[in-house]
């Protein structure tokens, strides 16, 4: 049985990959942050719909596409090796493995969130 945050972090994973951004959303704490190469974000609002925000990646995501390779973690921080794969827009076919930790604040809502990743394009893989 995963832990409390591996278990948020997964359902979280599940559902911005699979287009359910209203779950997604759910999961996140007000004041979460959120730090990748591409973006520093603050805020739930800017985390979910700023330029760089999830939601612009995520409609590029392949729903179903997703694969997680390892987890671990405890009652509040949760590490998920894991891909995904794109279909179009600005990215084109392409797959992403990633790195990810997730902290959760006192109510169980993910406070801050990194991420490592690369963009890899399909016919390389």
């Amino acid at each position: 049985m995963d832990s409390p945050a591996v278990e948020l972090a997964r359902a979280h994973l599940e559902a911005w990959t699979n287009h359910d951004l209203d779950k997604a959303r759910g999961n996140l704490a007000e004041d979460v942050q959120f730090y990748s190469p591409a973006a520093n974000l603050v805020g739930i609002d800017e985390y979910m719909d700023g330029p760089r925000g999830l939601a612009q990646f995520a409609k590029q995501v392949a729903p179903g596409s997703l694969r997680i390779i390892a987890a671990t973690g405890d009652d509040r921080n949760a590490l998920i090796m894991y891909e995904v794969r794109t279909e179009g827009g600005p990215f084109g076919p392409r797959l992403f493995p990633s790195a990810q930790t997730w902290v959760l604040d006192e109510s169980g809502k993910i406070k801050v969130e990194r991420i490592v990743s690369i963009a890899i394009p399909l016919r390389l893989v």
